[in-house]
């Protein structure tokens, strides 16, 4: 018998990566792929200040954008729209497969299906009485 505890903590970086280890050593073993991540931005600057962007990071042949945001001043001006399309461009140019995300009800839904992402899942109650919306597009 093994004798073990279980505890509720944050995992300290160096466990975190003992565990990226450990799943990429099986995914190598059962024949899939080893995570590789590597950091992605598209950011728009307005008198040397970045005003808004998209970050996030490509996640084997996805752009996976983890954060995509507008200064309130410049919101409607279509600074949201040409970060992202130059996002999309990019990614293409990379030949990844496609950009995913995810974002709130309260915050722009529209804007992703205006820009031809396809909204593949709803969380409700994420929070109460919220939705999480996860919005992806093929490239």
């Amino acid at each position: 018998m093994i004798d073990y505890c279980v505890e509720v903590r944050a995992a300290t970086p160096a466990e975190r990566n003992a565990a990226v280890g450990i799943l990429t050593e099986h995914a190598g073993e059962a024949g899939g792929a080893a995570p590789k991540f590597e950091p992605f931005s598209v950011l728009a600057l307005c008198e040397g200040a970045v005003v808004a962007g998209v970050s996030g990071q490509v996640f084997w042949n996805w752009l996976y954008a983890e954060l995509v945001w507008v200064e309130k001043p410049f919101r409607g001006s279509g600074i949201g729209r040409a970060v992202m399309q130059k996002a999309e461009e990019t990614a293409r140019e990379l030949g990844l497969s496609g950009i995913y995300l995810w974002t709130q009800s309260w915050q722009a839904p529209g804007f992703y299906s205006k820009l031809g992402f396809e909204n593949f899942v709803v969380f409700d109650n994420f929070p109460p009485p919220h939705k999480r919306l996860g919005f992806r597009k093929y490239l």
